[in-house]
């Protein structure tokens, strides 16, 4: 992730929120508290080549914070074919709805080519239950996989 990601430190503690997401610690700080967060990889000839963490509430939404591909493996699909299995794997499981932080460079590669759309705020506000993990000058998108 650190290749794909510059670290992203929380400006009160100075922990890492890539690792900390990654490694799904757990805090007393609902914030900080990264519990529940799976890592999907995708591997090539045992090559890692994509990686989305990823965190289910209720069966209702998901949020994938981060995704990325290897830079040596970009503009093969491989993003795709990884977010295309999560998508499906999460539907059969119940969930109804994906979100996930869009960076402003990246907001049209997730609305044009993935399907998602810019979360309202009258849907972000159905949402304020959950922690969902966000960026500073991300762009929240969903997308409704049932």
């Amino acid at each position: 992730m650190h290749e794909c990601f510059e670290p992203s430190k929380d400006v009160e503690t100075g922990r890492d929120l890539v690792e900390d997401v990654i490694f799904s610690r757990v805090s007393k700080l609902k914030r900080l508290n990264f519990k529940g967060f799976y890592t999907a990889v995708l591997e090539e000839n045992d090559d890692l080549v994509s990686v989305a963490t990823l965190r289910v509430y209720n069966n209702s939404v998901a949020e994938m914070p981060l995704v990325a591909t290897r830079f040596r493996h970009r503009l093969r699909g491989m993003c795709r074919v990884l977010v295309d299995e999560l998508e499906k794997n999460l539907a059969r499981l119940g969930v109804e709805k994906l979100v996930l932080p869009a960076l402003p460079t990246t907001f049209d590669t997730w609305t044009i080519n993935f399907g998602f759309s810019r979360m309202a705020d009258e849907e972000r506000a159905k949402l304020l239950q959950y922690t969902l993990l966000g960026f500073q000058g991300t762009i929240i998108c969903q997308k409704l996989l049932r």
